[in-house]
């Protein structure tokens, strides 16, 4: 697996070879900006590999001669892990990031009951235990098998079939409550896992935005957590297809567990034609209705 950072950045087409001679001096070489028509605006979107001779330590100090020289200080940041073939090949587990490349796999929540407690006083992320069914408007799952609610997987009547049919198990439906117009609305369930991951390697990879302000004490707020990395022994016995993760995630407000994946709930998806074989978000195949799998990886 590799570690790729994009940056986004705005500038004068007078300034460009500027900006690349700047990015050369820290050992990142990068070809000429593509310029935006209609204006005299630049959209340099450089994508360049971490390693042990380009650190983020570096980029950090990147950033810092962008501002002091030339005076950018407006730098978008984003972070690709990129995993290799025999990644996706080997690992029994994947983290389930996405089930579209499109808005419409988020529902919003329309009436849940929550317990809800502050986690961090100092970055203000909470805790909230559900008290009641998901409360959503079914009709806007539509065609799509998995929808993400507030932390949540909510499954229509269709991928609940299908899990049964293929002996999917470690997990528990919760049916949600339909709230909306009668037009459309459809039976859907809530996937609870029923079992819990492990703690996770300490080698897992934790970065962070140079950009923003920097991580919270707590470890959580701040912090982008690398891919779920676990030690062989402790999961290769596992019984089951559905688990929770025994670390906190959070969506930048609430904390909430992952649900990770088994292979067999992945080729389920695969084989039923609910979703192409995607690698990556950079996949040239990834589409608006396709699945993302990221593999756990193993140590």
């Amino acid at each position: 697996m590799k570690v790729e950072l994009e940056n986004i950045i705005s500038i004068d087409e007078s300034s460009q070879d500027q900006v690349i001679k700047v990015y050369n001096r820290y050992g990142i070489y990068v070809g000429a900006p593509v310029v935006r028509k209609k204006n005299l605006k630049t959209s340099f979107n450089p994508i360049f590999t971490l390693n042990e001779e380009v650190t983020y330590e570096q980029v950090a100090a990147l950033y810092k001669s962008l501002e002091n020289e030339l005076g950018i200080v407006s730098i978008g940041e984003r972070f690709y892990f990129d995993f290799s073939d025999s990644e996706y090949e080997q690992t029994p587990l994947f983290t389930l990031n996405s089930t579209g490349n499109s808005p419409d796999m988020f529902l919003d929540d329309r009436g849940t009951l929550f317990s809800i407690s502050t986690y961090c006083k100092q970055c203000g992320l909470m805790e909230k235990e559900q008290l009641s069914p998901l409360v959503i408007d079914t009709s806007q799952m539509k065609d799509r098998y998995l929808v993400h609610v507030s932390g949540y997987w909510v499954a229509s009547e269709e991928l609940v079939a299908l899990m049964k049919q293929a002996n999917i198990e470690g997990y528990e439906l919760l049916e949600v409550i339909h709230c909306g117009s009668d037009e459309g609305k459809q039976l859907a369930y809530q996937i609870i896992p029923t079992q819990m991951l492990p703690s996770s390697s300490s080698e897992r990879i934790k970065l962070y935005f140079a950009t923003e302000q920097a991580p919270c004490k707590c470890g959580l707020s701040g912090v982008i957590n690398g891919p779920d990395i676990y030690d062989a022994k402790d999961i290769m016995n596992l019984h089951g297809d559905v688990f929770y993760s025994s670390e906190w995630s959070h969506d930048g407000r609430y904390l909430y567990r992952k649900t990770i994946f088994s292979r067999k709930f992945r080729e389920l998806i695969i084989n039923n034609h609910i979703s192409r074989e995607v690698r990556g978000e950079k996949d040239r195949n990834f589409g608006p209705k396709d699945w993302l799998f990221d593999p756990v990886l193993l140590k």
